[in-house]
């Protein structure tokens, strides 16, 4: 068994991930904001499930813009496990799906904050406790779309692709130290919220001044984030998770595609090279570390 720290747990890859891995065996602390508002039916849910189920599955408040609700829920769940924290999953996030323009300078910055600062915030408070065992591992979730930086998703896969290279950075960091870090990369997956979930527009006026093609594409891509027969599910997200929670370090890989579509080979290109590309720079350096990538 092994104590998981779940952020985003109120829907989507976090909601079913929760459940996966608690049904595993282990002991997952699902985090989500607003518990006891926005949030409390997830929760509950949560809740009575796992006790129905007779599992480990705590639901606690934690925001992950906030270091007061970050430190806050780390001392709880520290309490709770005596400073044993195994595996840190951040799954919390947020899209849009629209012009780079129509979103003001805050509602970008909202995006870094959750995206990308959030999850650093949530890696800085765990490694302690990992640092003072010399092991743990750190699960992203990133998505094939920090590849592939399409018009009217230019900030979500901005934001994804920081996340990609802050955990690649952080892969060769910390493997001196014991500690693993992964990268999930999904797909587009339908019933993530990616779209009922994502922030109104602050400047929708400046849609008119483009060209009808952009439309187009923004509704070509919402299509595919619709439920639908023969779509992919979260559930795949959350065994991807599961699975690599299970392998052996020495056997983990630091990129898991999960439903990339008919891109995905190049996706699996472009991480290859990068692999490369910081390879050969730490063999120049004299440092030679070996990436596992399928």
């Amino acid at each position: 068994m092994k104590n998981i720290l779940l952020t985003g747990s109120s829907s989507g890859f976090g909601k079913v991930t929760a459940q996966v891995l608690a049904a595993d065996g282990h002991h997952v602390f699902a985090t989500m904001r607003n518990t006891e508002t926005k949030n409390r039916i997830p929760a509950q849910h949560l809740t009575d499930w796992a006790e129905l189920h007779n599992l480990q599955l705590t639901v606690l408040d934690l925001d992950v813009t906030s270091d007061d609700s970050a430190e806050c829920a780390m001392h709880e769940i520290a309490g709770r496990t005596g400073g044993k924290i195994d595996v840190l999953v951040n799954n919390a996030g947020v899209g849009y799906l629209g012009l780079n323009e129509t979103l003001s300078v805050s509602q970008m910055e909202r995006m870094f904050q959750v995206n990308v600062i959030g999850p650093d915030r949530m890696i800085k408070h765990v490694l302690p406790y990992m640092h003072q065992r010399e092991k743990g591992l750190i699960i992203n979730l990133s998505g094939t779309a920090s590849r592939i930086p399409l018009p009217v998703m230019g900030a979500y896969s901005a934001t994804k692709a920081a996340l990609d290279a802050l955990t690649i950075s952080y892969y060769y960091e910390l493997a001196s130290a014991g500690i693993g870090i992964a990268l999930v990369q999904p797909g587009m997956f339908p019933s993530t919220n990616l779209i009922t979930n994502q922030p109104v527009p602050a400047n929708p006026e400046v849609t008119d001044l483009y060209g009808y093609e952009m439309e187009l594409v923004r509704e070509s891509i919402v299509e595919k984030y619709k439920p639908g027969p023969f779509k992919p599910e979260p559930i795949e997200v959350a065994y991807a998770i599961r699975d690599i929670i299970r392998a052996p370090s020495a056997f983990r890989s630091l990129w898991t595609i999960v439903q990339g579509g008919v891109k995905e080979q190049s996706v699996r290109h472009i991480n290859q090279a990068t692999r490369e590309l910081v390879d050969s720079f730490l063999q120049v350096a004299g440092v030679v570390h070996e990436v596992d990538i399928r």
